[in-house]
């Protein structure tokens, strides 16, 4: 049902169908291994905004370098290749999402919330000693596209889904499932697939909600499962979701973090939380 529903709406909106040039150039440049930074750099250098917010990024205190970064050259060598191209890739979608009319939704709590999600899965991350954090960041920030999905093309269902949730009082993706028979997750999952962006990243925005699911990407998704639930408790920001979803046993087994370590990434999330909303949003 879900595959059926994205066809139609990317029929209606070819547009949506394919990512910014800039990201497939970008992402050509990495897979091409006769490539080097310069491919990179010209192709991100050929977007003037991309190229302000990345080097923004990459200057802020989420990596806190001690100098200052004025190139994209500069960004590629100390970031890493993979993991510029993973932000090239956030920053593009949010962009795109940003410019589209989505009657009824607070757009600047949508991305507050996806940001917070984002810095909470990095630092969880981090935590276990990944070698790159910025799938994860990418991987929760993108974890409700599909909710604007529904917000954009259905908007006469997604105003009855509001309804039964305050009806019931559960869980906003509960009430989806009961309304449309799929949810946002399964959504995102679907136009993450036609996108043909990497299973690391589609299979936690598919399965953000049953991460036992996940069979490929089973610890990207606990991660962003957990990140959410967080999210959703701190309360900065929101797409949609009034509660708390619980956090899955064996999706925090399999992170295999002590709870102790819990405050310390909430708090290093709530240093760089502001700056980063502020870099993205601008």
């Amino acid at each position: 049902m879900t595959a059926s529903f994205i066809k139609e709406i990317l029929e209606s909106n070819p547009d949506l169908g394919t990512l910014p040039n800039v990201y497939h150039q970008v992402e050509a440049a990495v897979n091409d291994p006769s490539s080097s930074f310069d491919a990179m750099s010209r192709a991100i250098e050929s977007d003037t905004a991309l190229t302000a917010k990345l080097l923004r990024i990459a200057n802020s205190s989420l990596y806190n370098f001690p100098g200052q970064i004025a190139n994209i050259d500069r960004a590629i060598s100390i970031i890493g290749t993979q993991q510029l191209r993973d932000l090239v890739l956030a920053a593009t979608i949010i962009r795109y999402f940003n410019h589209l009319p989505v009657a009824g939704v607070d757009m600047d709590s949508f991305w507050r919330h996806s940001i917070v999600t984002a810095l909470l899965a990095r630092n969880l991350a981090s935590a276990r000693r990944e070698t790159n954090v910025e799938r994860f960041y990418v991987a929760a920030l993108l974890h409700d596209i599909g909710r604007l999905l529904m917000y954009i093309h259905l908007t006469d269902q997604s105003a009855k889904i509001l309804s039964l949730r305050d009806q019931r009082q559960c869980l906003l993706f509960q009430a989806e499932q009961e309304i449309l028979g799929v949810d946002h997750a399964q959504l995102g999952g679907d136009l993450l697939a036609a996108w043909r962006l990497p299973r690391a990243f589609e299979e936690p925005v598919r399965h953000h909600h049953d991460p036992s699911m996940a069979t490929h990407y089973p610890i990207e998704t606990a991660v962003v499962h957990v990140a959410d639930s967080i999210a959703n408790a701190l309360r900065l920001g929101t797409s949609g979701e009034r509660y708390v979803p619980p956090i899955d046993d064996e999706a925090w087994i399999r992170i295999s973090l002590p709870e102790s370590m819990l405050k310390q990434i909430i708090d290093h999330t709530d240093k760089h939380y502001h700056q980063v909303v502020d870099v993205f949003m601008a």
